[in-house]
């Protein structure tokens, strides 16, 4: 189809009337690499997973190496097993072909009137859909789950219910696809006779879902939103082909980050250190801390945070302890663990009332341990300061909220897939040591489930996708009833 009716032609020159049959291409995974080791066995790998297909027979190997090398046709197969074996070889290839489908390393092509339409592309070994459709092609819509995107040259549609990524040749599908009819009316109905298998082909691996039914309406699939089902499925191995954990993919690409973030210009204020040999013989106990911590929203305006108070909490929290290198990037020590020891969190102190230190966003300098002013106060700060009270429903700004940001790079340069849901586990783990130092100090510890990003952008001027805020902690003096804010 090349004009603007999307039910069309699907290839050009459009089909003659009558049944089409829906041809089948198959060949190995592109990432797939094929290694026979001594003593006979092929083993094949795609990333990190691999399988040993045993002993193949002449005739099979032959088959493996074709289906390596590009597309081919059942008659093909065929062909070069009995070019090797004879008639009886060519019994073997179905069980071949099954256990490849079933591996996951088989990409299927369907092609109509000798033209490729999509390709189905294994994700990981085979799995049956939980939404996969068999039913009349004109009642189908879109999954909500299902995204349509370009991809290198192409555009595929994907989605984390799938175990296939379906690759779209011609661009009439995709036109094709944007038509169906949604759950408010149908749609035209297809002229094309190739629509309904391609259609059903696209339903079976869970793209399309009943337009009338509870396909995604009861409670398993209702509650998640697109975006963190997407999320969850594309930061765990087994439902994605992509490059994943530390594979150093930028490395000769572009420089690593340091491991402490370069100083803003801004004037700073050292910071009192705490003296941990004290510490370490009068502070409260694990045991203590653990069971005492609270999320406290109490903040006492007659008798604000310190100075000194802050230094030391920043000090047992979030300073650098020391610098190293392991050929490859910079890493840090902190007090608390970080993936591959990048340590990209950084902690911008927004400081609404704090006996010391003056108003304003500030960066924490864990190295010199020291304010770094990032911006007076004004609008941006005002919009940051009611985005921390109104989300921890206090009547009046938290003294300080720690806006925790990540320098994306520190932790992208290395780790492929699975970084963003890295600094998300650093940033549970840094709430977790503030609020036991906050507890062990007798300080109202808050942490929040949500931010604006944005208005740390405006704020800071730092570039949003370079680095942006992934968490908001709310520290100040402990209130009492009657004080400013609720009750946690």
């Amino acid at each position: 189809m090349t004009g603007p009716d999307p039910y069309g032609a699907i290839s050009n020159p459009p089909p003659a009337p009558g049944p089409v049959r829906v041809g089948e291409l198959l060949r190995l995974h592109p990432g797939a690499r094929i290694v026979t080791v001594p003593g006979g066995t092929t083993q094949i790998f795609i990333g990190q997973r691999g399988t040993s297909l045993g002993a193949l027979t002449p005739g099979l190997a032959a088959v493996m190496e074709l289906l390596a090398a590009g597309q081919a046709g059942s008659d093909e197969l065929l062909d070069v097993v009995q070019s090797h074996e004879g008639e009886l070889g060519m019994l073997k290839i179905p069980k071949l072909l099954r256990r490849l489908r079933a591996g996951g390393w088989l990409s299927a092509t369907l092609e109509v009137a000798g033209s490729p339409v999509l390709t189905f592309r294994p994700l990981g070994p085979a799995v049956p859909p939980v939404l996969r459709h068999d039913g009349d092609p004109a009642e189908l819509r879109m999954s909500r789950f299902a995204v349509l995107r370009a991809d290198g040259t192409g555009m595929v549609l994907e989605s984390p219910l799938a175990h296939v990524a379906a690759e779209l040749h011609d661009p009439a599908l995709v036109g094709l696809l944007a038509s169906l009819p949604t759950q408010q009316g149908p749609g035209p109905a297809p002229r094309d006779p190739a629509v309904p298998a391609l259609l059903s082909a696209l339903a079976r691996h869970g793209f399309l879902v009943p337009r009338t039914g509870a396909a995604e309406e009861g409670f398993r699939f209702a509650q998640w939103s697109p975006h963190e089902l997407w999320f969850h499925s594309r930061t765990r191995v087994g439902r994605h082909d992509l490059p994943y954990g530390g594979t150093y993919w930028a490395k000769g690409f572009a420089e690593p980050l340091p491991s402490v973030r370069p100083p803003f210009d801004g004037r700073s204020v050292e910071l009192p250190r705490a003296d941990l040999e004290a510490l370490r013989a009068s502070d409260r106990t694990l045991t203590e801390v653990l069971e005492d911590r609270q999320s406290l929203r109490l903040h006492d305006s007659s008798a604000p945070l310190t100075a000194e108070q802050l230094g030391e909490f920043l000090y047992r929290s979030a300073r650098n302890r020391g610098t190293y290198d392991d050929g490859s990037q910079e890493l840090g020590d902190r007090p608390y663990p970080s993936g591959g020891r990048a340590y990209e969190l950084e902690i911008y102190p927004l400081i609404h009332q704090v006996d010391g230190v003056a108003p304003g966003l500030y960066h924490y300098d864990p190295e010199e341990h020291r304010l770094e002013l990032v911006a007076e106060p004004g609008p941006a700060l005002t919009r940051l300061a009611d985005m921390s009270r109104a989300t921890a429903q206090m009547s009046s700004p938290p003294q300080v909220t720690l806006l925790i940001t990540a320098r994306f790079g520190r932790v992208m340069w290395k780790y492929s897939s699975m970084g963003y849901a890295l600094v998300l586990k650093h940033v549970g783990v840094l709430y977790q040591v503030m609020y036991s130092v906050a507890t062990a100090m007798g300080l109202a510890g808050c942490g929040l489930g949500g931010g604006d990003s944005d208005a740390f952008a405006v704020a800071s001027g730092v570039p949003w996708e370079s680095e942006s805020t992934v968490g908001e902690f709310l520290l100040g003096s402990r209130g009492k009833e009657g004080s400013d804010g609720v009750p946690a």
